[in-house]
């Protein structure tokens, strides 16, 4: 035994078991060429006629018609052992080894199916491996059994890692949940807050804008009324400039009876001079800031502006509109102006009425919200509001950033439970040995590609030479059969040109690290990933698999 190397004294007990089960076939059920000993009960004649029953119940017939080389059943069954029957199934024994069941139709073909040889003839001779290939099988179980048990102790770490993680996800799932429900309540606060200070807001700039208005509707009125003044001290300078010198001298005044200060039918020299600020001669300019003021309230008292006011009833309609000051009130019988200066005053009497337009469009504000620029109008400062409006404004601010940041939050929240829920919705595994992949990257080098496995996320490639990355499908579920966790799926890839969208198919096997062995593109756009990783090591799964198969031989 000392001179015996290891692969020596692994084949030993292996052959042992094999020459002992050789050793018992003579115990064994007799039963047709080409029948499994689980359905030898099935091939037995009838007491009395030595008939025979088609498995399908289709025909009866002579128990010696079996494996005549014709086919009498519907199913096939009556010729186990011949190429007769298409649809007829062929078992091999091949003790040492494991058994195979293969088409009928390749038994007596020339082509060694069976490691026992028993699918041909003597003639054609087939050698009986089964015994260096039960071997060799055992000696891969074997091997194959180690690296189970190794992968599954780093498994088992993964498990760990996986159930922690979970665990982990969960106390943040309960802790969200708790913190949504808080924040739900604080909004409902925040937002009776910010519907309080709104309306306190409202109210303060909609009175502010009343102040404003008024305000700028007495700025109109005053700066409106000095040019009232100067037009109405023109007209009347032009009806007292009689030489047209461009200047009213006393003489000139002493004509206008109005100006009789003393009431005794002579306007004297003195009293001419007063409305002169004492002057023999005045211009258009001396003349509207120093004798109009003067003169005017005598013109609108002659003009009977000043008389008490009379019955509503018996006031005629157009006194009602001599409430303005204009050219007929201050003056009854107006001087005969020369062609030039009635177009003077005509133009001016323009100008007065467009700029009294302008002031009406002035008082109007458009209904534009806080914040709000008017859309006609850029880079519009905003309004000089007084303190408490202001702090009304600063209020209603906090109070709508406090609702915002409260929404925020509870948005945030949404998307953390989402990505949780993602997450446990993905499958793990049935013990999490799979969670520890999620967040990971493999990658896998050919000739011409790089190609990227991001578990539970995507399958991608790019070129060596450079270039963008093509995605080859993002994960969609488990597929694998009968085994659940033996294959990925990642769908909706880049799409081909003029073809489907690409996809991809993980297959997964037991290895101490995981990578990517290999990469295969068998249909156009659909491709072949094999993925090893101690997560598909399962110990106790093979071992169980093992003991079937030991029982079949």
């Amino acid at each position: 035994m000392q001179g015996l190397g290891l692969s020596q004294m692994v084949l030993i007990p292996v052959v042992v078991a094999l020459l002992f089960l050789n050793a018992i076939s003579a115990s064994e059920v007799p039963r047709p060429l080409g029948v499994s000993l689980a359905k030898a009960s099935l091939y037995h004649p009838q007491p009395g006629d030595n008939s025979w029953t088609c498995l399908d119940g289709s025909r009866t017939i002579p128990f010696s018609q079996i494996n005549d080389d014709y086919c009498d059943c519907a199913d096939g069954s009556d010729e186990p052992g011949t190429s007769a029957c298409r649809n007829g199934q062929f078992h091999c024994l091949n003790k040492g080894h494991q058994p195979l069941d293969i088409p009928s139709s390749r038994v007596q073909d020339g082509i060694c199916d069976c490691c026992d040889g028993s699918d041909e003839s003597q003639v054609v001779g087939c050698p009986n491996t089964c015994l260096e290939l039960g071997a060799a099988a055992a000696v891969q179980r074997r091997n194959t059994a180690e690296l189970h048990k190794r992968g599954a102790e780093r498994r088992q770490e993964m498990i760990t890692r996986g159930k922690q993680m979970k665990a982990e996800r969960e106390s943040r799932r309960l802790e969200l949940d708790q913190r949504r429900k808080e924040q739900e309540i604080l909004r409902s606060e925040k937002e009776q807050l910010k519907k309080n200070a709104e309306a306190l807001e409202s109210e303060a700039i909609e009175i502010f804008r009343e102040q404003q208005r008024e305000l700028d509707a007495e700025t109109a009125q005053a700066e409106q009324e000095p040019q009232q003044m100067r037009h109405e001290a023109s007209l009347s300078f032009t009806r007292f400039d009689t030489n047209k010198d461009g200047f009213v001298e006393v003489t000139e005044l002493m004509v206008d009876m109005n100006l009789d200060r003393d009431r005794n039918g002579v306007v004297t020299v003195e009293e001419a001079k007063y409305f002169l600020d004492e002057r023999e001669r005045v211009d258009l300019d001396a003349f509207v800031t120093l004798a109009w003021p003067k003169i005017k309230p005598l013109a609108m008292l002659a003009d009977g502006l000043f008389q008490p006011p009379q019955p509503e009833e018996i006031v005629p309609e157009p006194k009602v509109e001599q409430a303005e000051p204009s050219t007929e009130a201050i003056e009854p019988t107006p001087p005969q102006l020369s062609g030039e200066q009635a177009d003077l005053a005509g133009e001016e009497d323009i100008e007065a009425d467009e700029e009294g337009e302008e002031d009406q469009y002035d008082d109007e504000e458009p209904d534009v919200g806080v914040g709000e620029a008017s859309p006609d109008v850029e880079d519009v400062p905003p309004p000089n509001y007084d303190p408490e409006t202001q702090r009304l404004i600063q209020q209603a601010n906090e109070a709508r950033n406090a609702l915002e940041e409260v929404e925020r939050s509870l948005r945030e929240i949404e998307q953390e439970v989402k990505e949780i829920d993602d997450q446990n919705s993905k499958g793990y595994g049935l013990t999490e040995e799979w969670a520890v992949h999620d967040g990971q990257c493999y990658n896998f080098e050919d000739r011409e590609y790089v190609y990227t496995l991001c578990p539970f996320d995507r399958a991608s490639q790019k070129s060596r030479s450079g270039g963008p990355e093509t995605t080859l499908g993002r994960w969609d579920k488990w597929i694998g059969e009968p085994k659940k966790y033996s294959q990925q799926k990642y769908s909706n890839g880049a799409g081909c040109w003029n073809g489907p969208s690409r996809s991809a198919i993980i297959n997964i096997s037991c290895a101490l690290e995981p990578k990517i062995t290999a990469v295969s593109e068998p249909n156009r756009c659909e491709y072949y990933f094999e993925f090893e990783t101690p997560a598909a090591c399962d110990s106790e799964a093979f071992q169980a698999e093992s003991e079937n198969l030991h029982d079949e031989l």
